[in-house]
């Protein structure tokens, strides 16, 4: 079972299902693997947010104006549908988020996308 832990703004988006993907820097697990979904870990206000399992694992590749998943160039509204299933209201708003987070664009990492559990 893999742990990921999310920002508390991402946290409602997560538990609602809205946000059913996210983008790391490090591969975390493999399609068909359980995931718990927390926020606040190794705090004390650590929330488990729920339980999930692995439904896709790609490579990306964040650009200011587009999005290489494993070799598929997307832009505009294919770019947009990456960003709000991963809790962004568009590319423009996660490009900025990724950029403002981590100093520098192009950003390397892995999609990893998932499907909720029931209960």
């Amino acid at each position: 079972m893999v742990a990921l832990n999310f920002a508390a703004s991402f946290a409602p988006a997560v538990e609602s299902g809205r946000k059913r993907q996210t983008i790391r820097e490090k591969r975390r697990c493999e399609v068909g693997q359980a995931l718990q979904l927390y926020t606040g870990q190794r705090t004390r206000a650590c929330r488990k947010l729920g339980e999930a399992t692995c439904t896709g694992v790609s490579r990306v590749r964040l650009y200011l104006d587009e999005i290489v998943v494993d070799d598929n160039t997307l832009a505009g509204k294919a770019a947009d549908a990456v960003a709000k299933a991963d809790g962004f209201g568009s590319y423009d708003e996660m490009a900025t988020w990724f950029l403002d987070t981590y100093g520098a664009l192009p950003f390397n990492g892995w999609l990893i996308q998932w499907e909720l559990s029931d209960g």
